[in-house]
């Protein structure tokens, strides 16, 4: 949800003060100031507008295997992700012109250490034990910093590493959940043979997908199969008039990669004229369907075939 854009926000010239006098000033400065509230999408979309501004952020925090940024609720990560660091690190004066910028706007953050902060690092210490990824509902007080902005070819310009240096957990959920995808749809670099062509087909429209969802939960509608992605991408292979058991196809895919709530599989006909390259996710958008990241079903993000007149050559 967006809020509402200052006219002049009300923000502190952070990148130009030595640390010394960066860190007295926020200090003094702290007290008065009162957040803006603005989601990760606005943030990253008008990151000029908020850099060195105190936000208040409400959205989903993946964490885990390295991760540790935050979504909005209502947008995929078109404008690239918002990463997620603790205040509360101050540095010595004497640092100043041998630390990083981005080591030098941290140490100025204060961080509140209450009871939700508590319960956060509590659920972030019980993904660490998992191993995985996992996601949290949280809204995030804290200091945003655009970072560097960069140019691209296009004329667009991009700030890689923008970030929120978190000063207090304002809420948080009381357990993680399985993560949902919020990467932007991009196509799949695959390797089409000589004498081959590849076709994007057509997957479901979100409305179809928040069927699914909903329906997902009647054990009468037989649809426990969303909830394993290399079913999910088998079915979908069937449906493209393949005729063939979804599991004998489920038992044969070959995973090509796996990222965060996001899997790629590919299958190849017996003849080998046809090679369907899939991409399944959770999607972020069904989270208002079900009352837990847990019960988000798989469904087709990206389907290719690719298409031969003759075997190729292997």
């Amino acid at each position: 949800m967006g809020a509402k854009s200052p006219a002049v926000p009300c923000r502190l010239p952070l990148a130009i003060l030595p640390a010394a006098i960066l860190l007295s000033a926020v200090s003094i400065v702290s007290g008065q100031e009162r957040p803006w509230s603005v989601s990760p999408c606005e943030l990253l979309k008008h990151p000029g507008m908020y850099n060195e501004t105190l936000v208040s952020v409400p959205g989903l925090v993946l964490y885990g295997a390295g991760e540790f940024s935050m979504h909005g609720n209502d947008c995929a990560d078109e404008y690239g992700l918002l990463r997620l660091e603790f205040g509360g690190q101050p540095t010595d004066p004497k640092d100043q012109f041998r630390l990083p910028q981005e080591r030098l706007e941290a140490g100025v953050v204060a961080l509140t250490k209450d009871v939700n902060f508590e319960t956060m690092q509590r659920i972030m210490k019980s993904i660490d034990a998992s191993g995985g990824t996992k996601m949290m509902r949280a809204t995030l007080k804290g200091r945003f910093f655009a970072g560097p902005a960069e140019g691209k070819a296009s004329g667009e310009i991009i700030h890689r590493n923008a970030r929120l240096v978190i000063s207090e957990v304002e809420m948080i959920s009381d357990r993680a959940e399985e993560p949902v995808d919020f990467t932007p749809l991009s196509r799949l670099n695959i390797k089409v043979p000589k004498g081959c062509a590849t076709t994007q087909l057509s997957v479901y429209t979100r409305d179809e997908e928040d069927k699914l969802q909903r329906l997902s939960r009647e054990p009468s509608e037989n649809l426990e199969y969303l909830a394993d992605p290399k079913q999910v991408a088998a079915h979908v292979i069937v449906a493209a008039q393949e005729g063939t058991d979804p599991q004998q196809i489920a038992g044969v895919v070959k995973t090509l990669s796996e990222g965060v709530a996001l899997k790629n599989y590919s299958w190849t006909s017996a003849d080998g004229l046809r090679t369907y390259t899939v991409t399944v996710n959770r999607p972020y958008w069904l989270l208002p369907s079900t009352y837990s990241g847990d019960r988000v079903i798989w469904a087709p993000k990206q389907i290719l075939l690719t298409t031969c007149s003759a075997n190729p050559a292997h």
